[in-house]
């Protein structure tokens, strides 16, 4: 039988600190992947104009419409000064309109969302004296927001509004 004293283990020089570094880059570079994979989708960018244009042109309205000015929207709907919009009204013996607001964020365009709904529920209040059966046209309003684009469509077909605006942000 041998007997072992004092056996002694030498290490390389630095093994421990190389694995410390290994360890810290799998450490980041899996923090960097979970960012990314967390930022996924971008909001889609979209022609606002094209869309109003579509939402005026491609349904069938009562009434012929027409596109207003930033004065004329200013004096219709209270939105913050930098948000952009494109409207197309009727001439006011119906309720039917189009109008695209443009946010610089989503939280923007949360307010705007809340401008606008303000603005159809002063609508409805409006009509329920002047044209009663308009109100039924105001309460089936498309109002919608993606990302930080508003999109309001007051028309007899919600559906097909909803079509072009879904086909838009596809």
């Amino acid at each position: 039988m041998y007997r072992v004293k004092n056996i002694r283990v030498y290490k390389k020089k630095g093994s421990e600190n190389m694995m410390m570094k290994k360890t810290g880059l799998l450490a980041v570079l899996t923090a960097g992947v979970l960012l990314f994979a967390g930022c996924g989708g971008e909001a889609k960018t979209i022609d606002a104009q094209a869309l109003a244009k579509s939402l005026a042109t491609e349904i069938k309205y009562d009434d012929t419409l027409k596109e207003l000015t930033a004065d004329e929207i200013s004096m219709l709907v209270d939105l913050p000064e930098d948000v952009d919009s494109v409207m197309y009204a009727g001439s006011g013996s119906t309720a039917e309109e189009v109008g695209v607001f443009t946010a610089k964020d989503s939280n923007q365009a949360k307010e705007t969302m809340e401008d606008v709904q303000k603005y159809l529920d002063d609508q409805a209040d409006s009509f329920q004296d002047y044209v009663p059966e308009e109100t039924k046209r105001i309460g089936n309003a498309v109002l919608e927001q993606k990302n930080q684009y508003v999109v309001l469509c007051v028309s007899g077909d919600s559906d097909q509004a909803k079509e072009i605006i879904e086909k838009a942000f596809k």
